[in-house]
């Protein structure tokens, strides 16, 4: 009986678990560290700026399918927070143009990750035939992929966040758009209009401080002179 009962848990076990399934690598984002002399909300915000410039670029084009699927990015930070960050742009963005994108995380789109032979970078492994296999799912035209390509910082100490953004075609699986883009926070603007010129006066405030001082003093002096002068 206990080798009937060890022989029929085996064939369960392996029945449950097939070969395929054992070896499968379900793929997750690569995490990409952030340097530790940069400001990690800093670096979100400079990578937010290149998200949302690639985006609203690729939704300009009238030429691409309207319904796209978003994979997680190659290269992310903080538990997939860029990919996320893309999808929340494509929603917001994309509306306006007839975009919509594919959201559900169910067991087709699960099996189609589970299938791919996921390699160390996109390009071994998201080619035309492996593109094409998220045709399956319904509604799904096109396929966003890409990948934070490095973080930085400027010559002022400040984040640079370069992202790349691809498109494809599921159909065909042929690439339709892609770019890279720089993200760099914006200076903000002061509200004193005085101080970006003083700061381009040598010496600054020392030096304006100095003229007025003589100044003054010239007003004295002619003064001066100007009383002397006048008869008595």
């Amino acid at each position: 009986m206990k080798s009937f009962f060890l022989v029929g848990m085996m064939f369960v076990i392996t029945g449950v678990m097939t070969p395929s399934q054992a070896q499968t690598k379900v793929y997750k984002s690569r995490d990409l560290s952030i340097p530790s002399d940069l400001d990690a909300e800093k670096v979100k915000d400079a990578g937010n700026v290149a998200l949302e410039e690639l985006l609203r670029a690729m939704l300009a084009k009238s030429d691409l399918p309207k319904k796209f699927a978003i994979l997680p990015l190659e290269r992310d930070v903080d538990s997939d927070y860029f990919t996320m960050q893309i999808r929340n742009y494509f929603t917001n963005l994309g509306a306006q143009n007839g975009y919509e994108l594919y959201t559900r995380n169910d067991a087709q789109w699960n099996q189609i990750l589970e299938e791919i032979q996921w390699g160390d970078q996109y390009g071994d492994t998201m080619d035309a035939e492996t593109v094409q296999k998220f045709g399956r799912i319904q509604g799904v035209q096109g396929l966003i992929m890409g990948r934070v390509s490095s973080i930085s910082k400027d010559e002022k100490g400040e984040p640079v966040v370069r992202v790349t953004i691809q498109a494809f075609e599921v159909e065909t699986g042929r690439q339709l758009w892609g770019n890279e883009v720089k993200g760099v926070l914006e200076q903000k603007p002061t509200n004193d209009p005085v101080s970006p010129l003083i700061s381009q006066v040598p010496g600054g405030w020392f030096t304006i401080l100095g003229v007025l001082v003589g100044l003054g003093l010239l007003l004295v002096v002619l003064r001066l002179v100007s009383s002397a002068a006048r008869p008595r």
